[in-house]
């Protein structure tokens, strides 16, 4: 038999444990600038804020490396072969040779591994 209670408890399962809520206290500065970008996107600030959380915990691991080469490593937001990406790196990376620059890097970086 179903009762009343079955019911509820079943809704909030789905409701609050499907997903979890959160309560999230901002400094007055930092609120103030979720409001205007979310005016200005158009897009609300809980929606804002779960893409900058969903952005910051899936590329944590990669601050651990130096920030001149964390785009290297960086998950892929394009498919390899979409043109448009293609074009975008090759103008992007366009008379540079990355073996000279993670070198460069390195050379400045020995001194934190000791």
């Amino acid at each position: 038999m179903v009762t009343d209670t079955s019911l509820t408890a079943e809704w909030y399962q789905n409701r609050y444990h499907a997903r979890m809520a959160m309560n999230l206290r901002l400094p007055e500065e930092l609120a103030e600038s979720l409001r205007t970008l979310a005016e200005e996107t158009g897009r609300s600030q809980q929606e804002l804020a779960r893409e900058a959380l969903e952005e910051y915990v899936r590329d944590y691991r990669l601050r651990a490396y130096p920030k001149e080469i964390r785009h290297l490593i960086t998950p892929a937001r394009y498919r390899p072969d979409d043109p448009k990406a293609r074009e975008a790196i090759r103008k992007r990376w366009a008379g540079i040779d990355g073996r000279v620059l993670i070198d460069d890097l390195l050379r400045e970086r020995e001194d934190d591994w000791r």
